[in-house]
C-alpha cells in the first residue's frame, strides 16, 4: 500500500525530479539555514493569512480587532504567537545563512547574482519585520508608525508614500497593512524563486575542506527530506512555546509621546537612532544593506578560500562588532525620543 502510493505520487508529481545529485555534505543544519529560513517563511505565510481574516486596518478599530483575535478568534492567541515568534525565528536563520554564505565566499563567479538575491530577501524581510509591528497598534505599534512618517518626511518625494499627504482616502496605517500582506510578500515570492532557480542550475557552493567537497555523491530528496524533519521539530518547539509565552499587546496608542522601544530585531537601529536622530534609523540599515550589495565587487580575486576575505572580511567584523555594540546599547539603554511626537 505504502509503495503504492509512492509511485502513485512520483508519476503523477514528478517527484522524481528531486532525485538529481548535490555533494552529500548539504545534509548537514549548516547547508540547510536557507531551507529552514524558507519553512518559517512559509509558516508566516500560513499564519498572517489567518490573521489577517481579523485584522481592521484602520486608525480606530485595528487595536480592538488584535484584542478580539487575542480573546475571541479560535486559536488566535496561539495563532498570534507563532506567527510573533516565527518573524524572530527568521531573523536568526537568514543572518545565520548570510553569515555562513559570507564566511565561505559562495559570492564569487557565477554566484553573484545568488548573492544579490539573497540580499535583498534578507531586505524585504527587514521591512516586513517593521510593518508587522506598526499592525500591533498598541503604543509601539503607534510609535513604529511616526517613524515611517518621520522617516518619508526627511526623505521628501522618495519618501512621500509614508506619510499622509500621499492620498487622503485612506490612512497610512491601511497602506501599511497593505505593503505588509501584499506588495512585499509578491516581491519576496520572487526572489525567493530566483533564488532557488540559480542554486538549481549554478549548483551549491561547497568547500574543499567540507568532506567531499563538491564531489556530487547525495540526492537533492536526501536534503529535502532532512530539511522537512528540522523544520518539523523547529515548528513543535515554536509551537510549544506559543502556548508557554503568549504574546500579549500595549495598551491603545497615546500620541504625543514615545516610551517603548522596538521589536528585538531591530534594536540595533534604535541604538543608532539615539546617536544619530531619526537619520539613524535610514542611514544605518541603507549602509548595511548597500555593503553586502557590493561584496562581490569588492572581493573579486580568484582564490575562493573561506574566510580569506582581506580586508572585506575586517570591514565586515567591524561592522558586525558595530551592530552588536549598537543593539546592547539600544537594549539597555533608557528609552528616547527620537522623531519629536
Amino acid at each position: 500500500m505504502i509503495e503504492s502510493t509512492r509511485r502513485f505520487l512520483n508519476e503523477r508529481l514528478a517527484l522524481h525530479a528531486l532525485d538529481y545529485q548535490v555533494p552529500r555534505v548539504t545534509i548537514s543544519v549548516k547547508y540547510m539555514l536557507g531551507g529552514l529560513t524558507a519553512f518559517l517563511l512559509l509558516v508566516l505565510t500560513v499564519t498572517g493569512l489567518y490573521l489577517s481574516q481579523y485584522y481592521n486596518p484602520t486608525p480606530t478599530g485595528a487595536h480592538d480587532s488584535v484584542l478580539y483575535l487575542i480573546t475571541r478568534a479560535p486559536l488566535g492567541d496561539w495563532i498570534r504567537t507563532l506567527h510573533f515568534l516565527s518573524a524572530g525565528g527568521v531573523v536568526v536563520t537568514v543572518t545565520a545563512h548570510l553569515v555562513y554564505t559570507f564566511w565561505r565566499r559562495a559570492y564569487k563567479k557565477p554566484r553573484e547574482v545568488t548573492w544579490w538575491a539573497g540580499v535583498l530577501l534578507a531586505a524585504v524581510i527587514f521591512l516586513l519585520i517593521v510593518t508587522g509591528t506598526v499592525l500591533r497598534y498598541d503604543q509601539e505599534g503607534f510609535e513604529a508608525l511616526a517613524h515611517f512618517v518621520a522617516g518619508g518626511n526627511l526623505t521628501g518625494t522618495f519618501g512621500r508614500f509614508f506619510t499622509d499627504s500621499f492620498t487622503p482616502s485612506t490612512s497610512l496605517l491601511s497602506r501599511i497593512f497593505g505593503l505588509h500582506t501584499s506588495l512585499l510578500p509578491l516581491v519576496l515570492l520572487a526572489l525567493i524563486g530566483l533564488h532557488f532557480w540559480l542554486i538549481r542550475h549554478l549548483g551549491i557552493h561547497t568547500d574543499a575542506g567540507d568532506g567531499a567537497g563538491g564531489a556530487k555523491t547525495g540526492v537533492f530528496r536526501t536534503h529535502t527530506t532532512r530539511l522537512a524533519g528540522f523544520g518539523l521539530v523547529l515548528f513543535a518547539v515554536l509551537g510549544v512555546l506559543a502556548v508557554l509565552v503568549p504574546e500579549g499587546i500595549g495598551f491603545p496608542p497615546v500620541a504625543g509621546v514615545e516610551i517603548t522601544k522596538p521589536f528585538w530585531p531591530v534594536l540595533w537601529v534604535y541604538g543608532l537612532e539615539n546617536v544619530l536622530g531619526a537619520w539613524g534609523m535610514i542611514l544605518g540599515p541603507s549602509a548595511i544593506f548597500l555593503f553586502l550589495l557590493v561584496v562581490p565587487l569588492l572581493d573579486r580575486g580568484a582564490d575562493q578560500t573561506p574566510g580569506k576575505h582581506g580586508w572585506v572580511g575586517w570591514l565586515a567584523v567591524l561592522l558586525g562588532i558595530l551592530i552588536v555594540g549598537l543593539w546592547a546599547y539600544g537594549m539597555f539603554g533608557e528609552a528616547r525620543e527620537h522623531v519629536g511626537m
